[in-house]
Order: structure tokens, then sequence, then C-alpha cells
């Protein structure tokens, strides 16, 4: 079974019931569905109190694998921040989150293709 890395607003998108993320999800039937450190900690950033904090990280840490920082991943965030972040301004966590994806080597789920496509090698899902 594949492996398939999810960008922070398909969840996000889920658990809003947002149709579009929700489609997304549904057309990779089969998959195995991982996050990253950078997915996590945006999700949880969004939190609005410390209840939700708590059950979103219990929710996401019980139900996904979560792929690691690594010297692998700094070595690919820093080299997609000298080749794309100039021509397409600075978006650090979605750079870290294709940059995890490259490192695994797994495609990458998103409903934000702008920030991704530019990105060598990187295959979205």
């Amino acid at each position: 079974m594949e492996t398939v890395l999810i960008d922070t607003n398909i969840i996000v998108g889920h658990l809003r019931k947002d149709p579009a993320a929700n489609s997304a999800i549904a057309r990779m039937d089969g998959y195995t569905f991982v996050i990253c450190d950078a997915v996590l900690a945006e999700v949880l950033a969004g939190s609005r109190n410390q209840a939700e904090f708590d059950r979103l990280h219990s929710e996401l840490t019980s139900n996904f694998h979560i792929l690691p920082f690594t010297m692998e991943v700094s070595g690919y965030f820093r080299e997609i921040v000298r080749t794309t972040a100039r021509e397409r301004g600075i978006h650090f966590a979605d750079y870290l989150i294709a940059a995890t994806a490259l490192a695994h080597d797994c495609p990458l789920l998103t409903l934000n293709k702008k920030h991704f496509t530019p990105i060598n090698g990187l295959k979205l899902a």
C-alpha cells in the first residue's frame, strides 16, 4: 500500500466537513495516510483553546504516523528555499511539508497546488 502525506488544508477541511477535502480523501481509498511535524504544528496552532489543542493532538498522534524532521528533510528544505523561494515567495510550512514528502518519497495530498507545483521532484497525489 502506498503512503501519502496529507497537507494541513486536507485535515482542516475534513474537520470542517469541506466537500473538496473529503472528496480528495475519498479519491485516495486504499492508501496509507501520514502527516508530518509541520502539519501537526499548523493544525495545533489553529486550536481555539487548550481543550481543543489536547483533543486534536490526541486524535492526530493516535490516528497517523508522523514523519519526523530529519537531516534529509533539512537538506531538501534548504534546496527548496534556494530554488523556489525567490520566485514564489516564502511559504516555510509548505516548504517543510514538501521537503518531508521528498525525503520520505511519498506523494502529497493537498488542495493548495499553487504553492507545491513549482517544487522539483515533488509528486502530488
